[in-house]
């Protein structure tokens, strides 16, 4: 049914545990939850298991939130107890609303339609994927690419930075988990305090990403500054690595920049 509707339109996805609506014209996140249901709960419910029972897990902050595929089923599954969602993009920002009142969840997730970066107020450029729309990203280069990212349409979406909208962190109960898409170098120097006490980190890796936003460097520097000391390639061994510049080197020089990517789990210990 998915791949037979011609109108730009949205369908009801029932999960399993949750209700979800999703873009008939997202042929990536809209598709797979459609499809397949909502994998990335698998994914949340691993790294509940590396945190180990210490951590409480009072609050999860998700950063590039899309349309609620990490947070909703956090929440509604008992993994957390609370939710900050954070999604820049307007479209995906309603679809996002409407699946967290779908789901009961308003009292539990608080929802900001911003973007994220190292300052307050900078104009960000955002060029849209037209069919997945967990591909809209900052454009920093006009640079042909691997996606055709230069002829996208785009929108400006003013930054915030982290530590404004997110204070008082406990690393012992807050989770940060963000994919957006390779700003997150940039995301993080805006995140100074959070790091400082090293919050646990979900972080995509994505050279090809990074690579086009010139934003390996600030990664690199925003943890290498905070308390973190290891990292697990969740896509990998699943074993603890050292925290260094060269570990990470090794990684990003490993997936390569045509296109791979991995998730990371960051934490002090």
């Amino acid at each position: 049914m998915f791949d037979t509707t011609q109108t730009h339109g949205v369908l009801a996805a029932n999960t399993g545990q949750e209700t979800f609506v999703v873009s008939s014209h997202d042929r990536t996140i809209g598709r797979m939850v459609y499809a397949q249901g909502l994998k990335d709960a698998d994914n949340v419910a691993q790294v509940i298991e590396l945190l180990g029972p210490n951590h409480t897990r009072s609050l999860l902050i998700d950063i590039g939130a899309n349309i609620g595929t990490v947070c909703i089923p956090a929440i509604k599954r008992g993994m957390f107890k609370a939710a900050i969602a954070i999604e820049p993009e307007p479209f995906n920002y309603s679809i996002l609303k409407a699946n967290i009142h779908l789901n009961g969840l308003d009292q539990r997730i608080s929802t900001f339609n911003i973007a994220l970066g190292a300052k307050a107020n900078e104009e960000l450029v955002f060029e849209l994927s037209e069919s997945n729309y967990g591909d809209h990203r900052v454009r920093l280069s006009a640079e042909p690419g691997l996606h055709g990212e230069v002829s996208r349409s785009t929108i400006v979406v003013p930054s915030q930075p982290f530590d404004t909208i997110c204070t008082e962190l406990d690393k012992n109960d807050a989770v940060i988990w963000m994919d957006t898409q390779g700003y997150e170098g940039y995301i993080l120097s805006g995140a100074k305090n959070a790091l400082a006490i090293g919050v646990p980190l979900i972080v995509e890796f994505w050279p090809y990403g990074m690579n086009r936003l010139g934003s390996f460097q600030l990664f690199k520097e925003a943890l290498l500054s905070g308390q973190y000391t290891q990292f697990i390639d969740l896509g990998g061994s699943g074993l603890p690595e050292r925290l260094s510049s060269s570990n990470l080197d090794g990684l990003y020089d490993k997936i390569g920049s045509n296109g791979g990517f991995t998730d990371l789990l960051i934490t002090s210990s």
